[in-house]
Order: structure tokens, then sequence, then C-alpha cells
């Protein structure tokens, strides 16, 4: 048994009879040139890439890349998780992959001798974490999805001796792309948590190595390199484990091309790519900078007209429960796009489903702001991706603090919608009924996070992780 870290949150596992590649992103940029791998992924890799199975864990470009799957193949199997809607599916077969396999939670599929993969689901807009065994090892891949509680401990039930675990530690929402008009300085993010939590998660898994995995990535769009200090890289996370005494599971830093061999144990590089990240990263951007360019050009040239803004929110606004679209009465959303050096301002009424144009704007008769590019929301509008921008970070979100939550559920909202989860009725699809019966375990969790906030003020995540004692609240 062999596997190798590719990238971001690229792994390839292989033996005798097969091979499997999890999320290959392996070419250029994803989130209109906001996120790159880091380190990049060396041309000569990427070219000996010829894996016979793909397992996507969600929709997200960093994992579900559009370019990177052509390149290795349209002829490939895809195996994805079957979820409560089937939106990766339908994404695949629009770009040419008709050989899909879904697998429900808690599925099992072999893929060759002694090569055997299961799926365990995780999360309302469809995550999941994938045990993959192969000749009596057995490897996690959580990848971004953050099971806890008992939802994990249906995974180390079923798969007791894990030796390796892979998890992502760092920032990917878009809590931090919020400018707070009334107190600039609030923290509405804890970058510190993210290592925290995949100390606990790892360590409540039983592994033997930790790997920490899917934030190997960084900004290098101009709207987004201010975000490059803020990513947790996992020598941080190597740091978090020596500091708190953390021997088990002992953690690998692994980069692209760094390997696990059963006969040869880890090959790892010997350059160390975090010890002068701002100087790596500012290079990188320079042997980039042409894409990065050409990008900006395009976007200088795209514009976004009321009529198609208002087309879209009409039929999203319809799908929005009233007691839930009764909220936004008088309170629209401002939308800043820029096109080149040319401003375009639209005022959204989410209640009514209607749009108007601005002539200017500012904080008091707009206290909720969303700017961003004209090019993107376009896009966002063609493809149903409004779930994307945020996590592009290629977006700013401007409000006074009292309406911070208006940005937040417009945002979750976007995500309902675009996961077949608006209309509501959606949500009694034999579909969705099927794979949440599967998944109590979660409704359960969900169930005594919501019950831990409403008696104690808090939802107590720390209850179901493993923490070490100086991280316990």
């Amino acid at each position: 048994m062999r596997f190798q870290v590719i990238s971001h949150a690229g792994l390839l596992i292989e033996n005798q009879s097969t091979s499997l590649m999890c999320d290959p992103w392996i070419l250029g940029s994803c989130y209109w040139r906001s996120w790159w791998n880091y380190p990049p992924v060396s041309e000569a890799l990427v070219d000996a890439l010829n894996p016979e199975f793909i397992y996507l864990t969600h929709m997200h470009w960093d994992h579900f890349h559009g370019d990177s799957l052509r390149k290795l193949g349209k002829d490939k199997k895809i195996i994805i998780p079957k979820g409560n809607n089937n939106r990766i599916k339908r994404d695949l077969n629009k770009i040419g992959f008709k050989n899909v396999v879904e697998l429900k939670h808690g599925e099992s599929l072999e893929l060759g001798e002694n090569f055997k993969i299961t799926s365990y689901q995780y999360s309302v807009l469809l995550d999941s974490a994938l045990i993959i065994e192969v000749d009596g090892k057995v490897l996690l891949n959580l990848n971004d999805s953050k099971h806890m509680g008992p939802t994990l401990k249906q995974i180390t039930s079923c798969h007791p001796s894990i030796d390796f675990v892979f998890r992502s530690h760092s920032s990917a929402n878009g809590r931090l792309c919020f400018e707070i008009i009334d107190d600039p300085d609030v923290e509405l993010d804890d970058i510190n948590q993210y290592i925290a939590s995949f100390a606990g998660t790892v360590c409540a898994t039983g592994a033997k190595y930790a790997i920490p995995f899917a934030s190997n990535n960084c900004f290098l769009h101009s709207e987004v390199m201010r975000f490059n200090k803020l990513v947790q890289t996992p020598k941080l996370v190597e740091q978090f484990f020596e500091s708190h005494h953390i021997d088990t599971p002992e953690v690998k830093v692994m980069v692209s091309g760094d390997s696990y061999d059963s006969q040869k144990g880890f090959q790892l590089s010997n350059y160390d790519w975090f010890a002068n990240r701002e100087i790596e990263i500012e290079k990188y951007r320079e042997r980039v900078f042409p894409s990065l360019q050409n990008q900006a050009e395009k976007e200088a040239k795209v514009g976004v007209s009321r009529e198609q803004l208002e087309n879209y929110f009409k039929k999203f606004t319809k799908t929005i429960p009233f007691f839930i679209r009764y909220k936004f009465k008088r309170h629209p959303i401002t939308y800043i796009l820029k096109k080149g050096d040319e401003e375009l301002l639209f005022e959204v009424d989410i209640f009514h489903g209607t749009v108007k144009t601005l002539k200017d704007y500012d904080d008091e008769r707009n206290p909720l702001q969303v700017h961003t590019s004209a090019f993107m929301i376009k896009q966002c509008i063609a493809l149903d991706l409004f779930s994307h921008l945020s996590i592009s970070k290629r977006v700013c979100y401007r409000a006074y603090k009292k309406n911070v939550k208006y940005i937040r559920i417009l945002d979750a909202l976007f995500n309902f919608y675009e996961y077949d989860m608006l209309p509501l009725h959606r949500l009694f699809s034999w579909r969705s009924l099927e794979t949440w019966s599967l998944r109590w375990r979660e409704l359960w969790l969900f169930m005594c996070l919501l019950r831990n906030k409403g008696f104690e003020g808090s939802f107590g995540i720390d209850k179901y992780m493993k923490l070490p004692p100086s991280e316990q609240k």
C-alpha cells in the first residue's frame, strides 16, 4: 500500500490492484483566481497521475475542480456521497462525466483486491468523510467534514484501528470577510479554534498518525493577499501538538509529493515550505501573475444588468418561506459590483424579490452592503454559485453590528437553495428522508447542540471532542 499527498486536498491511494484519488484539484487556481495550492503542484506529478477511481468529498471547487477532473479524463469512474440532493451528480453530468456512482451514508464499495472504501456523510450542506481500507491499513480522510460525538463514534466503532487520519485545520468560511461599520476592531472569527478542533477530532479517532490536510492553500489575488497571514499552517498544527504534549496521534507534516509506503515508511520533502512562507508566496505570485492579470482584464469587461439580477432574485425569493422572507422587510441588501474602475450599484429587496438601480450609496442609507465583482455575480446567477462567493473571500460584507445577522441568513439561504433544500417541501422527498434516516446520529447531535445552546448559552462543541486539558472549557 502506498499513499501520496498530491495537493491541497488531493490524496492518491494505491496498491497492486487499483488506485483511488480523492478531491483532485491539481491545476491552476479556484474561486476566481483567489485560492492556489500551496506549495504548488509540480507538472511532473500532475502528468504522472492516472487513478482508476476518483472520490469527491463534496462540491466546493477546491475539492470538485472541473479543469482538474477533465485533465484526468472523462472516462474515470467518479464516486460521490449520496446525500439529500443530487447536485454533485448533476454538475458532473453537465461537464461530461457519465460514469458516476453514489454511495449512501455508511455504504462500502470494493474497488479491487484488498481495497475497500466506505463513505460517511456530515453536514446539512452535504460533506463527507471516506474510510479507505487497503492491504491491512486504514485511512480516514475527514477532509472538511466536522464529524464529532456520535457521528465520529459510528466511524470509529465500525473501523476501530485507524492508522492515518487526514483533516482540515484552517478557516475556509466567509466570517473574515466582514467589515463592521460601528465596531471595526471586532473579531468575528477565532482562527485559533481550527487547530484545537483538529486536535480534538484526530485524538478522538485513536489514529496512529494525523496529517494536517485540506488547508494547504494560499491567496494570490490582490483582493485576498491579506488573508495569507491568517492561514493556520501544518507547522502551526505541529507546534500546537508539541506545546500541549500530545503524542498520539503523531503529527506528520506532508506537502505535495510527500508519500507513505508500507515497505519504506514516510518519504518527506527536505524543503521547508513554511519557514519563509511569505517570500515563497511572493515568488509564487510573480510566476502566476499573467493568469491574475488575464482574470482582471476579463472581469473588467463584464457587467450585470438590473434585469438579470431581478430575474434571479424573483425566482430565488419565491422559494423562501414567508416567515423568513419577512425578516428582510425594510432591510434591503445593497450590491456594489466592480466592473474595472466602474461600480454598478443595485438594491435588492429580498422580501419582495425586486431589484432597483442606485446612483450612489452611503453607510447610513445602505447599512447592508455586499462588495464584489460583477463578473463573479454574473457567474453566480448563471451557475447557482452564490454559496461559493463567501468561500472565495473575494467579497466584503459591510454592515453595522446589529445587521450582520441578515447577511448570514442570506448566505445560509443561498446554500439551502443551491443544495435543493428550498422550497422546504424538498426536505420531504424520498431521497432526503432516506438520507436522514441513515444519518440519525447527526440529527441527534444537532438536537444536543441546540439544547446546550438553549440551556447553557453555547453549543458546547468541546463536549463532543477529545481536547487537551488546557483547551477544555
